[in-house]
């Protein structure tokens, strides 16, 4: 018994184990985050993906030493991570200026005192201490930026920039400081004296918080208050140029009288709108290995970052989807850049600036890892880990991709870096395996089947994204090939549709078979004076003067045939709204029987509000008239959108012009119809149209707002009526 109970108890023990050990693995490997992950789909609405980042480690100390006061981290070409600490403690020994000796705290007995000063933490790519930077010039580093042989601090009491020797404090030597930059020279940034000191004007503000680099030495300065952008100055710090700024955000009133306004009037109100213009002035600044400088603006919702070349045009689309309190930016391994805003969540968007990943959170009470308190810094290493530098935490939290992110990555580097497209579609095929609603990876595949001149299959991925420019592409492509290889035929077919015209034209005439066939035209158009009525429309067309004539006065249409317009109308936006191909008229959002009501109410107004002004404007026209006049001036619709509906089916968005001018002959024609109807129905002069038309539009207005009213009320009062008896019911 002994024995059965120990074997017993040792198999329970493995059990156990067992358990326990794969409950670890499925831990391990699993790793929960704190937070939702998201991406943008076609129509820039954000829908939940898979996770893109899994929160790693936190590191908060450094030789057992936390940290006080982050300010900035960045990674050079090595994976050397500088980390900016504006407020160390450290103790040092005062000594009496005159007997030369060690000053005693009297509080404390300690012969060294307590002070603050800031400094530069490097570490390796493992971590591992290499050095740090502080010296009596360094006082308030805010940030520093890293080249292949230098090493850039921005001081910011001083608003100095202070350049070191790099290879010194890789061989473990007293670094080297080479130079420091001050306020430039430059006049625009002196202060104005008049003989007797007093200042007359203060300098263009400098007071650097960030700096960028690129390969020729140049350096972009971000400051607190340029409001012209970023400052550019030479290696030697002499200045060249403001760069890279924000358009400025006027109140609409005053561009407004802007426009009315010369150039001596536009002097004077410069003062008094200086007020009134709101600066968007730059957060943080990052260059890439090519040249572009990146900016970000925390003051600005859409278009947050931008993208500048050296001639300072910005790449990046201004409906970019981004937040207000964006404070950091950084660029990572395939031309995707970084960002994090103040509630703690991460964004990386492509070369292009669209939003592959948003992900994190504000970590309020929890303290829970992936959260964060009050981000300053991001930057990401050449494992594509990201790195963020939490101000209130005094850590820098680690997120390292995921699979899934990670064939994003390698498709981005096989199809732009290495031209591998065969590559990029498997990881762009596997990036579906996770997530087939990601609509960056269908139109990866859809870039990539063009490379290989697959234009089919390309159409069908940037159709499951909504891509319309990618499918206008493939379309484009494939009517081309279409075009080469059935172009015999179709000149073929106008040839025989050329000689069959002509063939009929001059049967016709040998013999006599027009008037035989107006002779049975006006048999049928006799017998059925209904069709003869909506027909009329064509001649009506061609001669709409003497049309408005025949149906005031001789009659020629009747209420019925103008409804049955009416009926046509709305069965053409039916088939607008059905057919026109989705690259010129996206449904997102779309209520057919939404805006048919819509067009049904606003056509009634118009009927109604036209008699009634007329009417009391001695106006000839009786509704009857305008109700008919106005379905037969509406009729180009039904002539020239069929056409349009046809068109878009093979045109491209290269060919927009054709689609957009349909519709402007649309307007015009109408616009016109409408015109002379009013004049010719009522019988007005021009002067007393344009009277007409703009005190019946006020009476729609009225009139609409009146039906609001009216709808809101009667909705209130049915609501009263039922409550009161439901409440008699339940008593």
């Amino acid at each position: 018994m002994k024995k059965i109970i120990i074997v017993g108890i040792l198999c329970l023990v493995c059990l156990i184990s067992s358990i326990t050990e794969f409950a670890t693995h499925i831990n391990a490997t699993n790793v929960e985050s704190p937070y939702y992950t998201y991406t943008a789909d076609s129509y820039g609405n954000l829908i939940k993906t898979s996770d893109a980042y899994l929160p790693g480690e936190q590191l908060n100390l450094v030789n057992d030493e936390k940290f006080v006061s982050l300010e900035h981290i960045y990674i050079d070409e090595n994976d050397y991570l500088y980390i900016t600490d504006s407020k160390i403690k450290t103790y040092v020994e005062q000594y009496d200026s005159l007997t030369g000796e060690v000053i005693i705290n009297e509080q404390t007995g300690n012969p060294k005192t307590k002070i603050y000063t800031g400094k530069i933490i490097v570490l390796d790519g493992n971590l591992n201490l290499i050095g740090e930077i502080y010296d009596e010039n360094i006082n308030f580093p805010k940030s520093t930026f890293v080249t292949e042989d230098k090493i850039y601090i921005v001081d910011f009491t001083s608003s100095n920039i202070l350049i070191y020797d790099k290879l010194s404090l890789l061989e473990d030597q007293e670094i080297v400081l080479l130079n420091t930059i001050g306020v430039p020279t430059h006049p625009i940034f002196q202060n104005v004296y008049d003989d007797d000191g007093e200042k007359i004007s203060s300098g263009y503000q400098y007071h650097v918080e960030n700096i960028a680099v690129d390969k020729r030495g140049n350096i972009y300065v971000q400051g607190i208050g340029s409001t012209n952008g970023l400052i550019m100055l030479d290696e030697t710090g002499d200045f060249m140029t403001f760069f890279g700024g924000n358009p400025l955000r006027v109140p609409i009133i005053d561009k407004i009288k802007s426009v009315f306004l010369n150039e001596e009037q536009k002097e004077k109100m410069q003062d008094l709108r200086e007020g009134k213009i709101y600066y968007d002035v730059p957060s943080n600044i990052t260059i890439d290995d090519k040249g572009f400088v990146y900016t970000v603006t925390s003051s600005i919702k859409t278009n947050p970052i931008k993208k500048f070349n050296v001639s300072g045009r910005n790449y990046f689309n201004t409906d970019m989807i981004g937040t207000t309190d964006m404070n950091s930016v950084w660029v990572g391994n395939y031309n995707n850049v970084f960002s994090v805003n103040e509630q703690g969540n991460i964004f990386e968007y492509d070369t292009s600036g669209n939003l592959l990943f948003l992900f994190g959170g504000k970590d309020y009470t929890s303290r829970r890892v992936g959260l964060l308190t009050s981000p300053v810094s991001i930057a990401v290493n050449s494992k594509d880990q990201i790195l963020v530098a939490d101000k209130a935490g005094k850590f820098i939290q680690f997120y390292t991709p995921t699979t899934f992110t990670n064939s994003i990555h390698t498709a981005f580097k096989a199809y732009y870096d290495e031209g591998n497209y065969e590559l990029s579609q498997q990881n762009w095929k596997y990036v579906l395996e996770y997530n087939s609603m990601f609509d960056y990876a269908h139109i990866g595949l859809g870039d990539s089947y063009m490379r290989d001149k697959e234009y089919s299959d390309a159409f069908k991925e940037f159709s499951y994204a909504n891509d319309f420019d990618g499918m206008s592409d493939a379309f484009w492509s494939i009517r081309q090939e279409w075009m080469q290889n059935n172009l015999n035929i179709i000149f073929l077919l106008v040839v025989i549709l050329v000689f069959s015209r002509v063939l009929y034209i001059l049967i016709g005439k040998y013999f006599n078979n027009y008037e035989k066939e107006k002779k049975y035209i006006s048999r049928v158009f006799s017998k059925f004076k209904l069709l003869d009525e909506v027909v009329y429309l064509f001649t009506f067309l061609k001669h709409p003067f003497n049309g408005f004539h025949e149906i005031k006065r001789e009659k020629r249409v009747s209420v019925l045939s103008s409804t049955i317009i009416y009926i046509f109308l709305v069965a053409v936006f039916v088939l607008h709204y059905s057919y026109t191909d989705i690259i010129f008229l996206q449904r997102t959002n779309i209520n057919v029987l939404y805006e048919l009501l819509l067009m049904i109410i606003i056509l009634g107004l118009f009927v109604i509000s036209n008699y009634l002004v007329c009417t009391i404007n001695d106006g000839e026209g009786t509704i009857k008239n305008v109700y008919n006049a106005t379905a037969y001036s509406l009729s180009p619709i039904l002539v020239i959108l069929p056409i349009i509906i046809i068109l878009s089916n093979f045109l491209t968005i290269r060919e927009i012009v054709f689609y957009n001018f349909g519709f402007s002959l649309i307007i015009l024609w109408c616009s016109f119809l409408m015109f002379f109807m009013i004049k010719d129905i009522h019988n007005y002069s021009v002067t007393e149209t344009f009277k007409i038309i703009l005190k019946s539009l006020f009476v729609m207005l009225i009139i609409g707002l009146l039906l609001y009213v009216i709808n809101a009320m009667s909705n209130q009062v049915f609501t009263f009526i039922r409550e009161v008896v439901e409440e008699v019911v339940n008593r």
